[in-house]
């Protein structure tokens, strides 16, 4: 073939490549697809383009949105050749200012720590992906952790948390944390109520898998009006009469329950160190109280209840008392026997916490029959 003959081959296939390209190019995308505003720096991973690919499938494979795509390849459209070599963006994560979604950052490792493995926007933290990843390709199925945070204009009251994870999980508001159970194992369920004022506050949910099934859960509500926190017993979350009930926590200002109530939370159990920290984000570092409570089923025969507490702390089981070392103490362990016969069996234990160190844990042996 002479020279003339290969320009006009060439022309014919640069042509075909062009009307396969527009012909088989990725479709055209909704704005909710497209839509993302990110500032941070990033660094390319490069991808070449094989036939039957486009955007929408680059953009799930990679947990990276079309427009992020778009705008590091610098395209003014989402067609796309094979053989065309794409920049995806892995991005570094900044602090964020985001109001429409979370923002969800995945790293693989427990710790949070690195560079992440990848960086999106989710629309809600409501994830159940099995033994599974959030994204095959990028985030490893065990041993990983996430973070998502969001910022919300909230009116001023009590708000109620519910976050439910396996494996671990934290909530941190403005960067208090508030609940911290990022290093249990399994599935737990977890429900905190949380004055918080009105205006713009940054809520994060810290996530970690450990192994087998990860899934999590994090949501709120608005229960209660500013000025008026729940009282008593709320109708849902009252201990429940069985063998696992969670222990419901009251936390009062003054140091025998005598000024008004700060905080109510549920609590997996009663294992806290405080040290010179208030018990929740927005309580005072001295002199207040704390009441826990459950119904719990026992089996027959004698208990022994411990209580390691700095300051004061009481036991009452059926509101009999088992342990009273309702004094100004550094820290110490007491105990108290009791007999009870099988059937559920109503638990209070009692706090105060004057100055310096706080601490408290609770828990009890079974002795046998008497």
């Amino acid at each position: 073939m002479n020279g003339s003959g290969m320009k006009i081959a060439s022309r014919i296939l640069v042509s075909v490549a062009v009307f396969l390209a527009l012909a088989f190019g990725s479709p055209l995308v909704t704005a909710a697809n497209s839509v993302e505003t990110d500032d941070s720096a990033y660094t390319c991973q490069y991808y070449i383009i094989r036939w039957g690919d486009n955007l929408t499938r680059i953009s799930y494979r990679y947990g990276v949105s079309i427009g992020a795509i778009m705008s590091a390849n610098g395209l003014r459209s989402t067609r796309i050749y094979a053989g065309q070599r794409l920049c995806i963006p892995v991005y570094t994560p900044t602090t964020p200012t985001y109001y429409g979604t979370w923002r969800g950052v995945y790293w693989n490792n427990v710790g949070q720590s690195g560079t992440p493995a990848l960086i999106r926007n989710d629309v809600a933290v409501n994830f159940n992906w099995g033994f599974g990843s959030p994204n095959p390709v990028l985030v490893f199925a065990d041993y990983f952790s996430a973070r998502w945070t969001r910022v919300f204009t909230f009116i001023g009251g009590t708000y109620r948390f519910n976050l439910n994870a396996d494996d671990g999980i934290r909530l941190v508001i403005d960067g208090n944390v508030i609940l911290d159970r990022y290093s249990y194992v399994g599935w737990q369920t977890n429900r905190i109520d949380v004055p918080i004022s009105a205006g713009v506050h940054t809520i994060q949910i810290d996530y970690v898998e450990q192994g087998g099934i990860a899934r999590v859960y994090a949501a709120f509500v608005r229960i209660a009006s500013a000025g008026t926190p729940p009282q008593g017993c709320l109708s849902a979350y009252c201990p429940p009469i069985d063998s696992t009930g969670p222990w419901y926590g009251q936390f009062y200002n003054g140091t025998d329950f005598n000024g008004s109530l700060f905080s109510i939370a549920n609590f997996n159990g009663i294992n806290f160190n405080w040290g010179y920290n208030p018990p929740v984000w927005n309580g005072p570092n001295s002199l207040w109280s704390a009441r826990f409570s459950q119904a719990r089923y026992f089996n027959q025969g004698v208990y022994r209840f411990v209580a390691r507490s700095d300051d004061g702390v009481r036991i009452y089981v059926d509101d009999a008392p088992v342990v009273n070392q309702w004094v100004e103490q550094s820290v110490r362990t007491v105990t108290g026997d009791i007999a009870l016969s099988a059937g559920t069996h109503n638990i209070r234990v009692e706090y105060f916490q004057r100055y310096g160190l706080a601490e408290l844990h609770v828990y009890w042996e079974y002795l046998g029959n008497p």
